[in-house]
């Protein structure tokens, strides 16, 4: 790591679900309690009303609302689900490798920034949980803002990098969706597709 940097990669992003965190939201309370309803959650709400969680993750719809929404459709209890989803929110496990190599490509003085399409779940409970404000140089968060990261011509990334005062062309994106990273890379960043972290480990120990 930073023996030679052939790509002169000055500044790092990194998505959270699906690089930094696998998880979903509502386990484990409901997986040992209602597993019929878990199973439900993630067939009907996010497999195929992913328009909905979209609306989600821009902020057109709260938290309290959406499990509101949830609780009536799969008829539960709101106080049970929105239990279930807090402490999701609370328990969250992170890729405690990955956040080493963060924290050491830091020292090194590299910039560090976290980019998710997410919720206000996100940015109310789980970061505070687990501090990342002290792991990351900077958080944009898709909700805060109004749209994705696919959206407005990759705005978010723009933002990301004017708060780390990088540019595109020295910084790399790492992602878990192809049609994000071909975004990146459209605009002149430079691209990774993760999928775990002995991979991205491997590639970053030639290329960074």
């Amino acid at each position: 790591m930073f023996l030679s940097n052939p790509k002169n990669i000055h500044t790092i992003l990194f998505d959270f679900h699906g690089v930094l965190c696998f998880y979903e939201f509502y386990k484990p309370m409901l997986e040992l309690e209602y597993p019929e309803k878990l199973e439900w959650i993630s067939k009907n709400v996010f497999e195929e009303d992913k328009g909905l969680v979209r609306k989600w993750m821009r902020g057109e719809i709260s938290s309290d609302e959406m499990n509101r929404n949830i609780a009536k459709r799969a008829g539960m209890d709101f106080d049970v689900l929105n239990k279930a989803f807090i402490e999701s929110a609370l328990n969250m496990k992170l890729d405690e490798k990955l956040l080493l190599f963060i924290s050491k490509i830091r020292e090194a003085g590299m910039k560090v920034g976290l980019v998710t399409d997410n919720m206000d779940v996100f940015s109310e409970i789980t970061a505070p949980a687990h501090r990342l404000k002290e792991k990351f140089d900077a958080i944009v968060n898709s909700v805060d803002y109004g749209f994705l990261k696919k959206e407005n011509h990759g705005k978010l990334f723009d933002i990301a990098l004017e708060k780390l005062g990088g540019s595109i062309q020295n910084s790399l994106m790492v992602d878990n969706q192809p049609a994000v990273i071909e975004l990146f890379e459209s605009k002149g960043g430079i691209g990774y597709l993760y999928t775990d972290f002995p991979a991205f480990d491997a590639w970053a120990t030639i290329n960074i």
